[in-house]
């Protein structure tokens, strides 16, 4: 619990440091025209063309990865009732054999299948990341192009006025630039 609320300290902290750092005087600006702008990075992943396109097609990788490890699985089953119906007319020795095959071919589809999982993860990571930084840049340009002293991060904020969302305003410019 102790550490828990020195996580909210540190983050009221910095919270605060950011909007006061905004309202410090710059270069021919006063601390009156202090302009904050919001948006909502995980909104825009998913509303935006690009965003949406991406979804699609991690979709599309996911079935068909998951089509295939069905069809193992399937082989698998198959084999062991395969063995199951033989098993009474079988040798121990011949029976012992298939056991431990089929014990074998369900440990390499297991870990074939947590490979995938795993290089799959990595792969929307990596994927989200790209875009991510793709979205930064546009939200950045977009504040600087409408005159914004800071855009922040909708995740990071306690409360914040709709009046200063401009989430909209920069999937319009990121479905845009990738036209």
């Amino acid at each position: 619990m102790q550490r828990r609320n020195g996580c909210w300290k540190w983050a009221a902290v910095l919270a605060g440091a950011v909007v006061a750092l905004a309202a410090w005087p710059v270069e021919g600006q006063s601390a009156q025209t202090l302009r904050i702008a919001v948006v909502d990075m995980q909104q825009i992943l998913n509303q935006s063309a690009r965003g949406k396109a991406v979804k699609q097609k991690l979709d599309q990788e996911r079935t068909a990865r998951q089509r295939e490890m069905d069809g193992r699985q399937q082989e698998l089953q198959k084999m062991q009732a395969e063995l199951e119906k033989q098993a009474p007319v079988l040798s121990d020795q011949a029976r012992r054999e298939r056991t431990e095959t089929l014990q074998r071919m369900a440990r390499d589809i297991r870990r074939l299948l947590e490979d995938a999982n795993r290089d799959f993860e990595k792969r929307v990571q990596e994927t989200e990341m790209d875009i991510t930084r793709e979205i930064i840049a546009v939200a950045q340009e977009f504040g600087k192009d409408q005159g914004y002293t800071v855009v922040m991060e909708r995740s990071t904020l306690i409360y914040f006025s709709s009046a200063v969302d401009v989430t909209a305003e920069v999937i319009k410019r990121f479905d845009g630039k990738q036209k």
